[in-house]
């Protein structure tokens, strides 16, 4: 008949030294005790077995997973991750109509970016350069949110058009609801159709505006008292060959409607009302002081 294994005193006493003596298993204990992060399986470095250690190796893991087990499921803080469902991005050279992942529709003006990702919680874009309409395919369990550098668009389904430019992000709300924050949370505003916010540095503005569409989707630019550097820059989202500035005021600015199929009209009438010449290369239009 077999007889089971039943260590005496001896043995136990040479035991229990061996285990507490085993690297290994202690740095386990220690890192259970350091309670680290749970959802990351513990690595216990391999070691040579020795037939003595088999029994007590077995009894002090089996406590020290009931020990993680333990405080794992007292931790409130512990939730389950989300899983990533689908990320792209996008680089639109001239204006494009995309569809995301989400269903949610996109109209890309030229020289915009774009990156989009969504989980099972979230749906996230981030806007790093241009102009882009979002009319946003509603989910309530899942927010859509926009990150402007300095602005954060939070919806949950609406249509409304996002710019962002040198030093600022402008924000149309054509139907539903938007909620907009600065980039430090110093300022919160919630928009309803017909309004439109100016997020300047840590700062937000609100004004009303009549229009039904995007007017750069109508072939129009609509610049609202910004320097020159930003109608500059704006202008050349549309420009075969880029406006350039020389020696000129960045405190100047600039208010008007330009078509943005005549980049050279618009700088040619810019610089007649701030007293600057225009200079036409094969390269380039340079606006500068009159001499």
């Amino acid at each position: 008949m077999h007889t089971p294994f039943k260590p005496n005193d001896e043995s136990n006493e040479q035991l229990e030294k061996a285990i507490w003596q085993d690297a290994a298993l202690l740095e386990a204990l220690q890192k259970a005790d350091s309670q680290q992060k749970l959802d990351e399986p513990i690595a216990i470095a391999p070691h040579k077995k020795n037939p003595l250690l088999m029994w007590g190796s077995a009894v002090a893991a089996s406590l020290i997973m009931a020990f993680i087990g333990l405080t794992h499921l007292s931790d409130p803080t512990t939730q389950q991750a989300s899983t990533l469902v689908a990320a792209q991005q996008f680089f639109a050279t001239k204006a494009s109509d995309i569809t995301l992942s989400d269903g949610t529709e996109v109209a890309l003006n030229t020289h915009t970016n774009l990156l989009f990702n969504e989980n099972d919680k979230t749906r996230q874009a981030t806007l790093s350069k241009g102009e882009a309409y979002f009319s946003v395919k509603r989910d309530e369990r899942r927010p859509f949110t926009i990150d402007a550098g300095n602005a954060t668009i939070r919806v949950l389904g609406t249509a409304f058009n996002v710019d962002k430019t040198l030093r600022e992000t402008t924000i149309d709300v054509f139907h539903g609801k938007v909620a907009v924050n600065t980039a430090n949370n110093s300022k919160q505003v919630e928009l309803v159709k017909g309004q439109r916010a100016r997020v300047i540095d840590n700062d937000i503005v609100v004004t009303t505006f009549k229009a039904t569409h995007p007017d750069w989707k109508l072939g129009w630019l609509d610049l609202e008292n910004v320097t020159i550097n930003d109608a500059i820059f704006q202008l050349n989202r549309y420009a075969d060959k880029p406006l350039v500035l020389n020696n000129v005021d960045a405190h100047l600015r600039v208010s008007g409607r330009f078509k943005t199929t005549d980049v050279v009209g618009a700088a040619t009438l810019i610089a007649q009302l701030n007293q600057l010449e225009i200079t036409k290369f094969d390269d380039s239009v340079v606006l500068s002081p009159i001499e």
